[in-house]
């Protein structure tokens, strides 16, 4: 009861081990809100979803530098909408496949 009570204790852990978390987990919180912070100053309103996404994607691959931690996937980045869909064709299309070459030829069906 008594190595609790120490000075060289906290919060039940030694000293040590407090130094050396606070040692590593200073540095990555630092990189990690200096990331965010330059990120999100030069970010427009418009892709603030996008970035904060990126973010993310930043966050969870610096969890792999703590000993302790593992990368987590997080979600995937949106998919951009096609806005330009091409119209189907008119007519359909025939490819004949030959074991030899031959010349090209085209042929036109009467519709």
């Amino acid at each position: 009861m008594l190595s609790a009570l120490s000075p060289s204790t906290v919060l039940g852990v030694p000293g040590s081990l407090a130094l050396l978390a606070a040692v590593v987990l200073v540095p990555i919180l630092l990189l990690v809100a200096g990331v965010a912070f330059f990120a999100l100053r030069r970010v427009d309103r418009a892709d603030l979803p996008v970035a904060l996404l990126g973010l993310a994607h930043v966050i969870s691959a610096l969890c792999g530098l703590l000993p302790w931690g593992r990368p987590t996937p997080p979600p995937a980045l949106p998919q951009p909408t096609a806005e330009d869909t091409e119209p189907p064709a008119a007519g359909s299309t025939v490819v004949l496949v030959r074991p030899e070459p031959t010349a090209p030829a085209v042929v036109r069906r009467a519709e």
